[in-house]
């Protein structure tokens, strides 16, 4: 349950205790003046006076209860945003965790070739759809050499090249 439909049930609840408060304080008054009207004086029989007599400790007991519960319930509603930072917050780590898993899973994967084939692959997994002749100078292989390791990680399934013109595009078989 959010915290604006729990603050709203506790001003709901706060407002039921404050009219019952006054309920049973209006009750209370009208037999004080039902006994006053009775016996024509406030003093009962026993000569103790019925205002003196009182004791309002339930009803301010009743009062502060009430104002905590209805300030608590403004708070949820309108302070209170820990929810919101919380939410925020799973869907930062969240997202941290997938761009950390994908690095780690890349790093595992590229880990198993030679340098000249990591070299190779991570130019690839930086930018999708690279052309052999840019590659070349990204990885300072030569044009060769570039073309021999292109062809074998093609073979083994890793890369696959496109005609791109009179060039080639290279791609990543598998997703990162």
């Amino acid at each position: 349950m959010n915290q604006n439909k729990i603050g709203t049930i506790l001003i709901i609840i706060a407002v039921l205790l404050l009219v019952f408060l006054f309920y049973f304080k209006a009750q209370e008054d009208q037999y004080i003046s039902t006994i006053i009207d009775e016996q024509g004086s406030c003093y009962l029989d026993d000569g103790s006076c019925l205002h003196e007599d009182r004791d309002y400790t339930l009803f301010y007991l009743g009062g502060i209860i009430t104002l905590a519960i209805l300030i608590l319930g403004i708070y949820l509603i309108y302070f209170d945003k820990t929810q919101k930072i919380l939410v925020e917050q799973h869907k930062e780590v969240s997202s941290a965790l997938q761009t950390a898993k994908e690095k780690d899973e890349f790093k595992a994967f590229v880990s198993g070739f030679n340098d000249q084939e990591q070299k190779i692959l991570k130019a690839v997994h930086d930018k999708e759809g690279i052309k052999q002749s840019t590659l070349r100078y990204k990885t300072g292989i030569s044009k060769t050499l570039l073309s021999l390791v292109l062809k074998k990680l093609e073979e083994r399934d890793i890369i696959y090249r496109k005609e791109a013109g009179k060039t080639k595009e290279i791609y990543l078989k598998k997703k990162f």
